[in-house]
């Protein structure tokens, strides 16, 4: 009754898989194509990191500007000022009742020192960094030191893609505003 017969099969016959020469070009592309997929996430990697580390040189430094600039914002025509390209120390004034505070920052090395009466901030500026220096405008000339209230402070910083500088310029005319509470 019917069964089916089964065709023999032969060398010379199709076969239903893959050959080793397809089997070896398939596992090559395979292995190419995740070559270049793990290389570009190494890349995108290292770019990440890259661009991490210069944002935080950035936060360090926009926070080191940012905290001077508040502090000097709170001098006084009557403020004590004396400066080196080290450090500075100022008198301003803060609260309602105006009391006043000595503030005085400090370059040691790669590190800025914060002190406010007892209160110290220490900030370690990123790997790189160096030389920083802080010089005054009086009358017109940038110097080194200083006694007297400066017009305008600068913050300069040497870093592995050049200078970084930042001038502070005080919101009053230490000058103007003396000779008219003395007239």
């Amino acid at each position: 009754m019917g069964a089916t017969v089964m065709q023999p099969t032969s060398a010379t016959s199709k076969q239903a898989g893959f050959t080793l020469l397809e089997l070896i070009v398939g596992l090559t592309v395979g292995a190419i194509l995740l070559t270049a997929i793990y290389a570009t996430f190494v890349g995108v990697s290292q770019t990440q990191r890259r661009v991490e580390t210069v944002l935080d040189q950035t936060a360090t430094w926009r926070f080191v500007t940012e905290t001077i600039r508040l502090d000097l914002a709170r001098l006084k025509t009557t403020s004590m000022f004396s400066g080196s390209e080290e450090e500075f120390e100022a008198e301003f004034f803060r609260g309602i009742e105006e009391e006043s505070v000595r503030v005085r920052y400090a370059w040691e090395d790669s590190q800025l020192t914060r002190t406010v009466g007892d209160s110290i901030l220490v900030v370690d500026l990123p790997e790189g960094y160096q030389q920083p220096a802080f010089t005054y405008e009086l009358d017109g000339q940038w110097e080194g030191t200083t006694d007297a209230l400066p017009n305008g402070i600068e913050l300069q910083i040497a870093t592995p893609r050049g200078a970084l500088t930042r001038v502070f310029v005080l919101e009053f005319d230490p000058k103007v505003e003396s000779e008219e509470g003395s007239g």
